[in-house]
Order: C-alpha cells, then sequence, then structure tokens
C-alpha cells in the first residue's frame, strides 16, 4: 500500500510541475505581464520539483528498506556476543553516538540555512530522525555494558 502510495504522490508531482511550468510559458506566450502571479507560480513550481525529488527518493529508500530488512533482521537475530564482543560493540556503539551527534548538529546547522521551507523541515525532520538514533544506540549501549 505504501509502495503504491509513493508512486502516486511522485506521479502527481511530475504532474504539477509540468503543469506549472507550462502555465508559466503561456502567461509569457500570451503577454501577460502579471509579476505577482508569475513570481507565486515559479515559487510553487520550484518546490513541486523539489518535492518530486525528494518523493523519487523516497520511492527508492522504500524500496530498498523493503529489500534489506529482512537480512537485516536475520543478522540481528542471530547475535549471540561473548563479554569479550560485547566490549568491542560498546565500543562501536559509542563510536556511532558520535557520528549521530555529529549528524543531529549538521541537520540542525542545515535546517537554519535552507531557503525552501519544505527542504528546512525536512533537514529538521532528519534531525529528530536522528535524535532518536541516538537514543536507541544509547540504550544499545547500557544493554552491552551490563
Amino acid at each position: 500500500m505504501s509502495h503504491e502510495l509513493i508512486k502516486k504522490s511522485q506521479e502527481i508531482e511530475e504532474n504539477a510541475a509540468s503543469s506549472y511550468l507550462h502555465a508559466i510559458r503561456i502567461l509569457r506566450l500570451q503577454g501577460v505581464e502579471v509579476r505577482d502571479l508569475e513570481n507565486v507560480i515559479k515559487k510553487i513550481a520550484i518546490e513541486t520539483l523539489i518535492h518530486r525529488e525528494i518523493v523519487k527518493g523516497m520511492l527508492k529508500a522504500y524500496e530498498e528498506a523493503l529489500k534489506r530488512e529482512s537480512e537485516v533482521m536475520k543478522e540481528i537475530e542471530e547475535l549471540k556476543p561473548s563479554a569479550r564482543e560485547k566490549a568491542v560493540i560498546v565500543r562501536l556503539l559509542k563510536d556511532h553516538l558520535l557520528i549521530e551527534s555529529e549528524m543531529i548538529d549538521y541537520y540542525k546547522k542545515l535546517a537554519q540555512e535552507l531557503p525552501y521551507p519544505v527542504l528546512k523541515e525536512l533537514a529538521e525532520s532528519l534531525a529528530k530522525n536522528e535524535e532518536e538514533h541516538h537514543k536507541l544506540i544509547s540504550s544499545l549501549i547500557k544493554k552491552y555494558e551490563e
């Protein structure tokens, strides 16, 4: 169901982008001098192009996640580490914790810099997702330090 919705969203965004760009061409060909209308259409057209690319990436990421999910879960289920392996796991997780912290900071800074609201919100959402990763990794560290 999600796959079909993402594909349909991509199709709608592509149609919208084409439609907005077509509208700008029509206005220009007709010699219509309505700058405010053209400026609004340009803004929406650019943001629609951004949406289209985001949805394309979403579809690719979703398909990859579906493909890899069972592999990853199988590998995780097979993990039964020894005390020595737990120490290595904790060290690796702490390294990843630093990476997650860096990603949180980066996405927050990126959100402050981006001029397009949809990309700004996406960067903020990614920062929140990285914060969740940080919490999950922290809880795993506690688990393996026991």
